[in-house]
């Protein structure tokens, strides 16, 4: 009899012993690497009995058979297999049985056992294999294993075996690790795996690019025309955080140069084409990205608004298109070795002292944080009715993505929540990094036996009205940490929700930090987790101080000190210095930040370089 799932998939454990018996192993293989693809696509984000009595029952055959000595997986089939590593420790993590250590065991002392290891090797294992041995086995497809094994970051940095083990995988090198896969989630992951460990990362991801034969075949011919500038990302629309704090910087160089939108990725995105001259798409044909659009150009320079979050964005950054190459907050973190020569960054939100520390890039600052935000696109509901059973609880709002939350994070939750003389829910807003591979359940589980399953609500992806109209029912928000927010910290002020905010060492950690205290919220800032929870216990428990709080966001003007664009002028400037003193830069070797003042006069900068 067959196990049927709720969806459109099932199995019939009979006839996958059956094969096994025979020795089918083809046909074997190609029934379990079937489901496998079905749980790669169709994500649960809650678990029935009848769902889990499912994947209980695929979990128990699988790992059964795949432990057995004489199922040899085939050339045609193992990297298949290691490709389905997240899935696989997603699945088992939903399933009762948690986790494969016993499984990694038992093949440990098997012979023939090197695709099994890597299959279900991953970041939630407690059992330990040697990294070296692995690539001494085949480099191969252990540098598979090796990125499929980080993709776990999306949703496990709040388990703390994986939030370790990540960590540690960062730090291993290796001669032979030359190659990487899903390479945007790499680079874009490791900064929350690790805010001081991704250059390490980066770097050995951008010298992989570099020598690939891929880039050395390209040849760019570039005759750079002074008013010719390009524009690349495949985020530019105005649902997305990097337009809304971007947008108004590229506005302003429209009336001086002629603009090219390089959009990567999707092209069926509502991108906002109206600053732009032409418009060019780069996308991937048959694993190769088609640069025929941009092999022949005129850039005088090229501005990335944001860098990792899109493949072909970490390709183009490592390819000289254009004499100057430029980066930007979208993704606020450096390349940490690409061909780009400077990041534009905020005077207010930057360390600028040692800034190669945070940057392979020369940074440029302008005066601000380096983002100009807009207002959110919401009609704010003036009632708001909470259900009745959520009358006496105190709602935290935590728009924070998946990859946002941690560990120690979630260890500050668990103290609020325990010492609060309220009764505390947070709700989580994971947004759309877990809507494959069956990230959601396992982020939700680590998450309840932290924090408790009655603090907390965790939502899968939801519309930006939808997530709009929760945040509306809560009593506060909280940032995150380490990497805290920025668009989302403008969203609790527009609801006119009080933010306990984390100020860090990076823009990432400080530009909501910044932004409190320009508006005069500064005793909301925490600079240390003791003063996090300290401070959110004060927002919970103290009438008085949250009365306060309240009477003052209520007094802000969000228009004159969130959302005016009055400092968008500078970003022009910026770019305007940089293509006159470009050669002047690059041969000065002191790599200090480069500050834009508040002076309508361009030759002024000079003197703040």
């Amino acid at each position: 009899m067959g196990v049927q799932n709720s969806v459109d998939i099932q199995f019939n454990p009979r006839e996958l012993l059956q094969d096994y018996a025979d020795k089918n192993y083809d046909r074997l293989s190609d029934r379990l690497l079937q489901i496998l693809s079905y749980f790669d696509r169709v994500t649960y984000v809650e678990l029935t009995d009848e769902s889990r009595y499912f994947i209980n029952a695929f979990v128990k055959n699988f790992l059964y058979i795949l432990t057995q000595p004489d199922y040899i997986l085939t050339d045609r089939d193992g990297l298949s297999f290691i490709k389905s590593n997240l899935t696989i420790s997603n699945l088992v993590a939903i399933s009762d049985f948690r986790t494969t250590d016993p499984y990694l065991e038992l093949l440990n002392a098997q012979p023939q056992n090197y695709v099994k290891l890597l299959t279900l090797y991953s970041a939630r294992n407690t059992v330990q294999i040697d990294r070296r041995m692995l690539f001494d086995t085949n480099p191969e497809l252990a540098s598979h294993w090796y990125s499929h094994y980080l993709e776990l970051y999306r949703s496990g940095l709040v388990n703390r075996v994986v939030y370790q083990n990540l960590r540690e995988h960062i730090l291993y090198d290796d001669d032979r690790l030359t190659e990487f896969y899903h390479i945007d989630n790499l680079y874009f992951g490791a900064t929350y795996i690790d805010g001081d460990l991704d250059r390490i990362l980066k770097q050995k991801i951008n010298r992989s690019i570099q020598n690939s034969q891929l880039v050395k075949s390209i040849h760019i011919e570039n005759t750079p025309q002074p008013n010719q500038i390009a524009i690349v990302s495949g985020c530019w629309f105005p649902q997305h955080s990097v337009y809304r704090i971007l947008s108004e910087y590229v506005a302003t160089l429209a009336d001086k140069y002629e603009l090219t939108l390089i959009h990567l990725g999707d092209r069926n995105l509502p991108i906002d084409t109206t600053y732009f001259k032409a418009v060019k798409y780069l996308k991937n044909v048959d694993g190769k990205l088609d640069l025929s659009g941009i092999k022949t150009n005129e850039f005088a320079a090229i501005y990335f608004p944001d860098i990792g979050m899109i493949p072909e964005s970490i390709l183009l950054a490592n390819l000289r298109i254009a004499p100057i190459q430029i980066c930007g907050l979208g993704h606020p973190v450096s390349t940490f070795g690409s061909k780009i020569d400077y990041f534009i960054s905020g005077s207010d939100a930057e360390v600028a002292d040692n800034p190669q520390r945070n940057y392979s890039e020369r940074l440029v600052l302008l005066p601000g944080i380096g983002a100009i935000h807009q207002q959110p696109n919401y009609q704010i509901q003036h009632k708001v009715n909470r259900s009745p059973e959520l009358l006496s609880t105190f709602i935290i709002n935590c728009p924070w993505y998946a990859q946002k939350v941690n560990d120690p994070l979630l260890r500050s939750l668990q103290e609020i929540a325990t010492t609060a003389n309220k009764h505390v829910l947070f709700r989580i807003f994971a947004g759309g990094g877990l809507t494959c591979k069956n990230d959601f359940l396992p982020f939700v589980r680590d998450i309840e036996q932290i924090v408790g399953a009655e603090h907390v609500c965790v939502y899968p992806y939801q519309s930006y009205d939808k997530y709009m109209d929760i945040m509306a029912e809560g009593d506060m928000c909280l940032d995150a940490y380490h990497f805290g927010g920025c668009n989302v910290i403008v969203d609790g002020l527009y609801l006119r929700k009080p933010s306990v905010v984390f100020e860090g060492d990076r823009w990432y950690s400080r530009a909501g930090a910044k932004l409190m205290r320009k508006i005069g919220l500064g005793e909301l800032v925490a600079t240390t987790p003791l003063e996090y929870v300290r401070l959110t216990l004060e927002s919970i428990d103290n009438d008085e101080f949250r009365t306060k709080i309240q009477t003052k966001i209520d007094a802000i003007d969000l228009d004159k000190l969130v959302f005016e664009s009055h400092d968008a002028k500078y970003f022009q400037k910026a770019i305007e210095f940089l293509l006159q003193n470009h050669a002047y830069l690059q041969a000065d070797a002191t790599r200090e930040p480069i500050w834009i003042p508040r002076s309508s006069d361009v030759e002024s900068i000079a003197v703040e370089i």
